[in-house]
């Protein structure tokens, strides 16, 4: 095959692939706005929103500032929670989770809200902790043509979705875990996110001694994720963009094995959402292009912390609280959380 020849099939072959990936993609919208609708009627027919206390309303404008205050720690929220929906309603939920969520994603979302369970256990005269407790919220009208969100949120989950005719963007993605690491009991040794864990440690301890020494910046964990908004007034949260920088050691300087285990972290990360829509994420990250950092203990079952950053991908993993069994993870992404760049595309194109 001579070299135009190779060309030309190579770029039909990409067209393919590009084709086939927006039309899945198309498929998953389809998908979301019938249930989002379906959720959007259900929710109307309670009463007009005026009427009804933010904290207990499914539907807010797109544009409302509460779409952006994504919060993964017991505390009030706008949207319907689990406990004030009906039967039918909270099918319709797991229907949406569904949709753009992986097979692995969504089990590890059930896994953390089953884990409210033994909390309430634990907790006795604490916070009041119930898989009811995780709330819904639509922003804009969902729609084929124009552009809108939802957010699926609660103790240690919080999966903002924004969806328009250019795409659906999936950051903030927040997973946490506690206990980390289930100790008593009959699910004694149950960990949810353990994987990203156990991967990241594995490859620390690979490197050679001076790349250690630059991969661990500190030897105690951070309290709480750089990226997060917990306790921090409106105009800090969006500062890591400029002050998180990367850190620790080049992935360029890896070996093949090492390299092998950051593209298993980003599946354990990126993958928990639909293959339609994660192939093309990981497609777009270059792993030499990130660094990886460690904060804390090299010892499983000790506090530490560990990043794995690059232009635009962070993805932050701190295990701190509760003497290192208590995980916060989170995947940011600077161009897409909230969907800032579909959005931005949508309403160019729109309102040319």
């Amino acid at each position: 095959m001579n070299l135009r020849l190779a060309t030309l099939v190579t770029g039909l072959l990409l067209t393919v692939t590009a084709a086939a990936q927006d039309a899945a993609t198309r498929t998953i919208r389809e998908s979301m706005v019938a249930t989002a609708s379906a959720l959007a009627e259900s929710a109307e027919r309670r009463g007009p929103p005026g009427m009804i206390a933010r904290s207990g309303n499914m539907l807010h404008e797109l544009d409302d500032a509460a779409r952006e205050q994504w919060q993964f720690w017991p505390a009030p929220r706008v949207g319907l929670p689990i406990e004030s929906m009906n039967a039918d309603q909270r099918m319709l939920v797991h229907e949406l989770l569904t949709s753009v969520l992986s097979s692995n994603g969504y089990l590890k979302v059930v896994h953390i809200m089953q884990l409210e369970n033994i909390l309430d256990m634990l907790d006795r005269g604490g916070v009041p902790r119930s898989v009811d407790h995780y709330v819904l919220a639509l922003f804009g009208t969902p729609s084929m043509d124009s552009a809108w969100a939802w957010r699926f949120e609660g103790h240690h989950v919080s999966l903002s979705v924004s969806v328009s005719p250019d795409g659906i963007a999936l950051t903030p993605s927040f997973f946490g875990s506690n206990p980390a690491e289930v100790r008593t009991g009959p699910l004694a040794g149950f960990r949810v996110l353990g994987m990203q864990e156990d991967l990241a440690r594995d490859l620390l301890m690979s490197l050679s001694d001076e790349q250690k020494a630059r991969a661990i910046i500190s030897d105690e964990p951070p309290g709480e994720i750089f990226t997060g908004n917990i306790g921090k007034p409106r105009e800090e949260w969006d500062e890591w963009r400029q002050s998180l920088e990367p850190q620790g050691v080049s992935v360029g300087e890896f070996n093949e094995m090492q390299q092998f285990w950051v593209r298993r972290i980003l599946d354990e990360v990126v993958a928990n959402y639909q293959p339609e829509l994660s192939a093309a994420r990981l497609a777009a990250i270059d792993p030499a292009e990130l660094s990886f950092a460690w904060m804390g203990s090299t010892v499983r079952r000790e506090p530490h912390y560990f990043r794995l950053q690059g232009p635009d991908f962070i993805f932050e993993y701190d295990n701190e609280q509760n003497m290192g069994n208590h995980v916060h993870s989170v995947w940011r992404s600077r161009a897409e959380d909230f969907g800032m760049n579909i959005l931005e595309r949508h309403y160019q194109s729109a309102h040319r």
